[in-house]
Parts: C-alpha cells; structure tokens; sequence
C-alpha cells in the first residue's frame, strides 16, 4: 500500500471538509491510505497527490473520494432504545392526534432519517409503524425519507435488497419473516414498507438543507464528524426543517448542549429526545 505523507492528509483533509463538512486530521492518515488506495490503482496514480490532481475538479472523482471516506456502518435497529421511543411514545401521540381527526383527514406524517447509509434506520422505522398501525396503515399518507451524501448508499437504500447476515443481525425472527421476501440469496424488503420510503442523495451543509419538513426527524452519529460551527449549521438547518413541537432524535453520545437553543430536552424510555422550541 502506497503511504501518504502529511501534506497529502492535509489536501484531501481540506478537499473533503469543503465539499461534505467532514472533519479529517493527521490521525486519520490510516483511514485515508486504506480507504483511498483502491482507487488511486483504478487511476493509475502513483502517490496521493498524483491522484488528488488527476481527479479534483471532476464532480464524480469528488463524489467517490466522499464515499470511501464515509462511514456506512449502520444495521437494522441499530441501538435499540430510539426504536423503543418512537414505538412506545413517539409514533403513537402522532397517530393518535392525528387518527381522532385532530389535524387532518386523511391523517399523514413525515419522516427524514438524516445520513440514513444503506436504508436499515428506514426500513426499521417503516417496520415499527406496519407494526403500530396494522391494517390502518393503508388509511395514512406516510412518507419517511432518507438522505445521505453517498451516491452508492443511496443506490441500495432504493433497492431494499440486503444479505441475510444484515437482515437476521438486526431483525427479530417474527419481522424477518413478515417483512423480508427471498429473492435469491438476498432478501428484500416487503413492497408495501418499500412504498413508504423515498431515498435522496444530500449533503446536509448544502444550502438547500433538508428539503422539506417533518414531524420528526433522525440524525443520529453524524454530528459528530463536524466541527462546532458546522455542527451550528447543521442544527440551524435541523430547526427550520421541524414542524412546531416536532421530535428530534440525535445519538446517544452526542449533544446539542450550546450548539443551539431552539429545542427543548426530553426523556422518556431511557432515551433523550428533543422537541422545536415555540416562538
């Protein structure tokens, strides 16, 4: 494997921080190596920056670097507890203001899963309520829309379609077998949960933000990848998307303690949540 030098880490460091707000420092030399070095073979490039200047300017160069850079490590029901709120408390005060006529007929809610990788945090959400809902679910508009900066996250998010390793790691037998058809040796998510989900490729620092607004909204361990002020811009973003009293679940180790104001803290299951501050 080909070494990269300081001065290599400090140009890829400040490309990809321009372009996706994600922090890289001399520590992460070994991330850079490993995770670049397939493609400088595919270039033919003979040290980093041979390729950072043969590829730099062109928007699919940059979309790849970005996506070997960003961490997809995700699963089904990943770290149970905001699964656990949104299906004891969260989803079903949504369901029932809005069941019992409250604020509209036909009742609706929307869903965004921020930085959502290969679609499980989605499809989890989108299992949970199936389960919550049951044969009403046919009654609700419900949209849950997932974004990511990854082109080929997306791409399988789309798909639905996942190894039976990702799907049995995460999913308990009873679910699997309700929500999983086999297609092959793969699995795929049933078509009526498919039917739910939109999946869009974003960069959550643009200036277009999250694209619409929700009634709740899940970025969790993305944060932690940014900067203070990025992470400013990214809750700022976060509040304008939320409908008034609209619920935000981030990572369990993260906080937006002096970061913003324009929530307020919950709990409820053991889990921290937080709701749009009026006014």
């Amino acid at each position: 494997m080909i070494a990269i030098t300081p001065e290599e880490v400090k140009l890829f460091a400040e490309f990809i921080h321009a372009r996706s707000g994600i922090v890289l420092n001399s520590t992460k030399a070994y991330l850079l190596e490993s995770r670049l070095w397939p493609l400088l073979d595919e270039y033919g490039a003979k040290n980093f920056t041979d390729f950072f200047y043969a590829g730099y300017r062109s928007e699919e160069w940059g979309a790849r670097v970005v996506d070997a850079i960003s961490t997809h490590e995700t699963s089904f029901f990943r770290d149970q507890r905001p699964f656990e709120l949104l299906q004891t408390k969260i989803l079903p005060d949504f369901f029932g203001k809005r069941q019992n006529g409250i604020e509209t007929t036909p009742p609706w809610l929307q869903i965004w899963s921020a930085a959502c990788s290969t679609g499980q945090e989605v499809y989890s959400i989108a299992m949970i309520i199936a389960e919550l809902l049951g044969g009403e679910m046919k009654r609700w508009h419900i949209t849950i829309t997932g974004t990511d900066i990854s082109d080929v996250a997306i791409n399988k998010a789309k798909q639905g379609l996942y190894t039976r390793y990702e799907v049995e790691r995460g999913v308990p037998p009873d679910l699997c077998q309700k929500y999983f058809e086999s297609q092959g040796e793969l699995l795929k998510v049933r078509a009526d949960l498919q039917a739910m989900t939109v999946f869009n490729k974003t960069n959550l620092l643009a200036a277009s933000g999250g694209r619409g607004v929700y009634d709740i909204i899940l970025c969790r361990n993305v944060a932690i990848y940014f900067n203070q002020e990025n992470r400013r811009r990214l809750f700022q973003m976060i509040a304008t998307c939320l409908r008034l009293e609209g619920v935000l679940i981030i990572g369990s180790t993260e906080s937006i303690s002096g970061i913003s104001d324009r929530f307020i803290r919950n709990e409820s299951c053991n889990t921290v949540y937080f709701q749009k501050e009026r006014g």
